[in-house]
């Protein structure tokens, strides 16, 4: 059995189950294993551990535990009230915003721009040269310009992914969640553009990771994971000679893997020492990773990364900002592939955080025939929509590809 135990119940003997690691490949990071003595129980309270997973068939016991079941039920329990509360958050007051339909090609051409953005500095860095900040921050500004139109026509085109792209993805769909997730927390205009221009450049250093281990699709052996993680330091040494960025953007690369157990690399760095802007930016990054196929790993439905998150912020991610983060998001956020009456199936293309069970969804696909129907854009708010969602569905079991329909 898998049971929760607070750090001063661990004791010699007992076995840390490998729990809340999936958002780094699971072979190359495990923290599990027989805790042979109190040397490792010190070892593991210095990193500012206070909770973690013990397995009882494979070491001794904990009689004040609390089983696993229990705790993945009250997270399920949370991520069930977060989807009927209404939008405490949202962004600032402004004029009528755009149609997903109308910021639609605006979204795509400054998408598209973004990535050939990340692209170029990419190739500059491998030839010598250094970041064009002034880019960078015209592409932010694009971004944020979009994002207040119409945020969801962004958010479709980041779940339009290629694998062979996935750096350049990547680094914009994370400065899109900052973005977002900086305007519903209703910070000023100013600290959202330097948040955005960090999450374009927050994994710039994968540029000098050798690609044969940045694409293995098989176990990193124990050099090469940290080759993998040396990406951040690169990524310093890359940005701290590019004029022109302001300190939060370089703090994005720096922070954006570090853990508030202490776990993160490469500083290992303890609560205390982790800004706002480095919290949000792991939650951004590691919801982004894991919805992504990579190498490998399938990547998950939007709702099951969510309730990953609540997991995850047991230990490792600030519960408070995922609870807002999920809010900011949805319940449902887009790219989600939902049932609904009728026998139908549809994605999400617009998440309603005041109603998150009534976002706009394009409804395309007939589930008790298990075929595509006419597309067709439906709004579940409106006063007479005969839809309701009933659901989620797994699009790889169905076999689906709601790309075509985002």
């Amino acid at each position: 059995m898998i049971k929760q135990i607070s750090i001063g119940q661990l004791s010699p003997g007992m076995y840390i189950a490998d729990l809340n690691n999936q958002w780094i490949p699971r072979t190359n990071a495990a923290r599990n294993g027989l805790v042979k003595n109190q040397l490792v129980i010190d070892k593991i309270r210095a990193l500012g551990v206070t909770e973690l997973f013990i397995d009882t068939d494979k070491g001794v016991d904990c009689l004040q535990g609390q089983a696993a079941d229990a705790v993945k039920q009250l997270q399920a329990n949370q991520f069930n009230s977060l989807s009927l509360q209404s939008g405490a958050m949202g962004a600032k007051p402004g004029g009528r915003p755009a149609t997903v339909t109308q910021e639609r090609d605006r979204a795509e051409q400054r998408y598209g721009a973004a990535k050939q953005l990340v692209g170029g500095i990419i190739e500059d860095i491998k030839t010598g040269k250094g970041v064009n900040a002034d880019a960078v921050d015209n592409s932010a500004s694009d971004l944020i310009e979009s994002l207040n139109a119409n945020e969801n026509a962004l958010t479709c085109l980041s779940f339009i992914r290629t694998k062979d792209q996935y750096l350049l993805e990547h680094s914009v769909n994370v400065a899109l969640l900052l973005g977002i997730f900086a305007k519903a927390q209703r910070m000023d205009d100013s600290t959202i553009h330097q948040l955005v221009a960090g999450g374009l450049l927050h994994d710039i250093g994968k540029v000098l990771v050798p690609a044969e281990i940045l694409n293995k699709s098989g176990k990193l052996e124990p050099d090469e994971w940290d080759e993998m993680k040396r990406h951040v330091t690169y990524g310093e040494q890359i940005l701290a000679v590019t004029a022109g960025l302001s300190d939060i953007t370089r703090s994005i690369c720096s922070i954006h893997h570090e853990r508030l157990d202490g776990s993160g690399y490469p500083r290992n760095l303890p609560a205390s020492e982790i800004s706002l802007y480095g919290r949000m930016a792991a939650i951004c990054d590691v919801y982004d990773a894991v919805t992504a196929d990579r190498v490998y790993h399938s990547g998950m439905e939007p709702k099951q990364a969510l309730k990953k998150l609540i997991e995850w912020s047991i230990f490792h991610l600030d519960k408070d900002l995922v609870y807002d983060f999920i809010r900011c998001l949805s319940a449902y956020p887009v790219g989600t592939l939902v049932e609904l009456s009728h026998e139908r199936a549809a994605v999400i293309i617009g998440a309603n955080r005041r109603q998150p069970k009534q976002p706009m969804v394009r409804l395309f696909y007939n589930t008790k025939e298990q075929r595509t129907v006419t597309p067709e854009i439906i709004d579940l708010a409106s006063k007479n929509c005969a839809y309701a969602i009933i659901n989620t569905l797994d699009r790889r079991q169905l076999g689906i590809d709601i790309r075509p329909f985002l």
